[in-house]
């Protein structure tokens, strides 16, 4: 009955719905992971997955959806599990890229089976050779036989140099019988060519093995270097238990709290508004901001090309329909952001080695302080910075700008003298009505620096 109700659902539903009806309110992706493991999750993800894009290729079909599956195949490709409360038994080839605390290389050994057909390569043709006993073997065989093993010694080898960097904080290497071989006696004989390693008796039961295991007392081995006595391991636990760790250590770590940043365009204590809000009754139609913006983009991106190309590319920009600005003002914001680019006082400002966007960052008085210049430049000998500001009409003289832009300029100018100390840092206002530069005179920033009183509670 659940078959035959699913079989009509599917002429009505998408394959993807049908399959996610099925894991998800009917319960089948629990159950699934219940019979098979949480392995089976990506699995099933996947089916979902291809259903989704079969639906987006094709017209829904649930048989539809199967053909395609099937012609097509399917292989699922997901990161091993960097760790986890389990065991993981693998080849050492699927252990490539994967690192656990204990690793265990239990290598028990094994013969390479018997071949009597060898193949070679001669003249360019691969020929088989056979020699059912060792009194077959004649000169080529051998040369084959010999270049076998050292292709496979050097395989084992690159499987053994993986296994070996496998571990995080322990390695166990395990043999086989009274006179073990293969791994177990490349790494032993490894240390026994170290000629400041000494053998230290190795018992299995400081491991915590269970009574009954068919373990041979001394038959493993660790290894310390002679300038370090080895200690048994059940010493080192008792040392640690008398020597405890500090308090600190047993005390959970104190919250982290997200510290706020104080921006200077948004200085605490600040009540004057010195720009008509846009779209309000000294500027219903936003016009201002929508100037500053354009001339704002104008001088950010200008500088970065050539001199020659920046007019043309300014028109090009100006002429956008959606700036919506008349012929007559593209002309006036061409001349204006031109003339200011081209002036002496702020050239090296626009030139290269210039940032735009510059983000800024210190602290005042214990507080972070976080934000963005319009445009900064460092030279060996002074910092200039400069803010793009929008009011219609500018004040003409520095000490009728509003202290709003003071204190901001003077919290920029406080960070920046920390970042280069015993350079000089000077600040200006570029006013996008206009296109003209005001320097700050130092005095005036002074008056509005953090610490101050008129920069604000």
């Amino acid at each position: 009955d659940w078959l035959a109700r699913l079989a009509d659902r599917a002429d009505l539903i998408t394959p993807h719905c049908l399959l996610a009806g099925v894991l998800g309110e009917e319960g089948g992706r629990a159950r699934l992971l219940a019979r098979l493991g949480p392995d089976a999750a990506d699995p099933l993800d996947e089916v979902l997955n291809a259903a989704l894009d079969h639906e987006a290729r094709h017209p829904p079909s649930l048989q539809g959806f199967v053909h395609w599956l099937r012609r097509g195949g399917a292989e699922v490709k997901r990161e091993a599990e960097g760790g986890g409360d389990a065991v993981r038994i693998m080849t050492v080839h699927g252990a490539k890229g994967l690192q656990a605390p204990i690793v265990v290389i239990p290598d028990v050994g094994g013969g390479q089976g018997r071949q009597e057909i060898r193949w070679a390569e001669l003249d360019g043709v691969a020929l088989p050779l056979w020699a059912p006993r060792k009194e077959f073997h004649a000169e080529a065989f051998t040369d084959v036989l010999a270049a076998d093993d050292r292709r496979r010694q050097e395989e084992e080898n690159r499987l053994l140099y993986v296994a070996l960097t496998r571990a995080e904080d322990r390695l166990l290497v395990c043999g086989w019988g009274k006179e073990p071989k293969g791994w177990y006696a490349l790494v032993r004989d490894g240390f026994m060519r170290l000629e400041d390693a000494v053998p230290a008796d190795f018992s299995p039961w400081e491991f915590g093995a269970p009574a009954g295991c068919d373990f041979a007392e001394g038959a493993c081995w660790q290894w310390a270097t002679a300038q370090e006595a080895a200690v048994p391991l059940a010493a080192a636990v008792s040392a640690a238990a008398r020597d405890p760790l500090p308090d600190w250590a047993h005390r959970p770590a104190p919250p982290e709290v997200l510290e706020a940043a104080l921006n200077p365009s948004a200085l605490p204590g600040e009540r004057e508004t010195p720009a008509a809000a846009p779209h309000g009754q000294a500027d219903p139609g936003g016009r201002r901001f929508r100037r500053g913006r354009v001339v704002h983009a104008l001088l950010q991106h200008l500088p970065e090309r050539p001199a020659g190309e920046r007019a043309a590319a300014a028109r090009r920009f100006l002429a956008r329909p959606g700036h919506g600005l008349a012929p007559d003002e593209q002309a006036e914001i061409l001349t204006e952001v031109l003339a200011l680019l081209d002036a002496p006082a702020v050239m090296a400002a626009f030139g290269t080695g210039s940032l735009a966007e510059a983000p800024v960052a210190g602290r005042l008085d214990g507080r972070l302080v976080t934000g963005q210049v319009d445009r900064l430049v460092v030279t060996p000998e002074r910092v200039l910075v400069l803010d793009y500001k929008t009011n219609r009409p500018p004040p003409a003289e520095p000490g009728d700008v509003a202290p709003l832009y003071l204190r901001q300029m003077a919290a920029y100018r406080a960070v920046l003298r920390q970042a280069f100390p015993g350079r000089a840092v000077e600040c200006a206002l570029v006013w996008t009505y206009g296109a003209r530069l005001m320097p700050l005179p130092g005095d005036l920033l002074d008056r509005h620096a953090p610490g101050m009183p008129a920069f604000g509670a």
